[in-house]
């Protein structure tokens, strides 16, 4: 076996002789005379061998990574809505057909820049078609988010609690740099109304949103016509719905709850 004195003694009589450029990078690394002749290698090239030797993510893949677990902590859907897809929707009459023809229209041209509006009463398919649209996007590689308005407006108010591992900035800027924005069950959501009876934070918050998606795709779904939305809202009611019908298709769903059968 070598003794250390060898390996040192070895060691020491490398010296550097020159340099050579790499034949694959272009980059220029030394050469040595060693007891083996002379020898050199690449370094971003041995770092690059390694990284796929270890099936490492590149620093892009790493922060797409990063950004998509960032926007899918967002999303909670339920299990009924967890299998949809565009061809799984089943319409009942033309209301419904033009809704589904709507939504594959949508994801064959995406262009992060249409948008879609459904409305129509409980039951109609309108989270459906909004999130297997959501889906179909992101499978396209798109950058993607299905969130219950509730939901957002709980993720922004958790955000002023002293704890919170996650700033309204940050969600701001999630909002603005998605591909597409799926917004369900707009007028859901509660907030304590101001003394002419409208709410204000509620309505403050969705027109940033929508100020922020102005010219970028969102999907909105409502239980609400325009008028009742702009009624609920206030001040701010005709600026969202203008900005919510921004580069907009309408569609309005009519016919029976899916979901419900007679109980008695």
């Amino acid at each position: 076996m070598e003794s250390t004195k060898d390996i040192i003694g070895r060691m020491s009589k490398i010296q550097e002789v020159g340099e050579k450029e790499c034949e694959n990078c272009g980059a220029v690394y030394k050469l040595f005379e060693t007891p083996r002749g002379i020898m050199g290698a690449c370094k971003p090239c041995a770092d690059e061998n390694l990284k796929k030797k270890l099936n490492l993510p590149t620093i892009e893949e790493f922060r797409n990574s990063k950004e998509r677990n960032f926007i899918l902590s967002f999303e909670r859907v339920s299990d009924d809505l967890k299998k949809a897809t565009v061809s799984s929707y089943r319409p009942q009459n033309d209301f419904q057909l033009k809704a589904k023809q709507s939504a594959i229209k949508f994801v064959k041209g995406f262009n992060g820049i249409q948008s879609l509006a459904f409305s129509g009463n409980p039951g109609l398919g309108k989270s459906h078609l909004a999130y297997a649209v959501t889906k179909a996007i992101r499978d396209k590689k798109y950058k993607a988010l299905y969130i219950k308005v509730t939901d957002l407006f709980d993720r922004i108010k958790s955000t002023y609690g002293h704890h919170s591992q996650v700033t309204e900035e940050q969600i701001f800027r999630m909002i603005n740099d998605l591909d597409l924005l799926v917004l369900d069950d707009i007028g859901s959501e509660y907030v304590k109304a101001n003394d002419s009876g409208h709410e204000t934070w509620a309505s403050d918050v969705l027109y940033k949103i929508f100020d922020l998606r102005l010219n970028k795709s969102v999907i909105c779904t409502t239980n609400y016509s325009e008028s009742e939305l702009q009624q609920k809202y206030g001040n701010n009611g005709p600026r969202i719905i203008s900005r919510m019908m921004n580069n907009a298709t309408g569609i309005r769903l009519e016919g029976e709850d899916h979901r419900r059968q007679e109980a008695f």
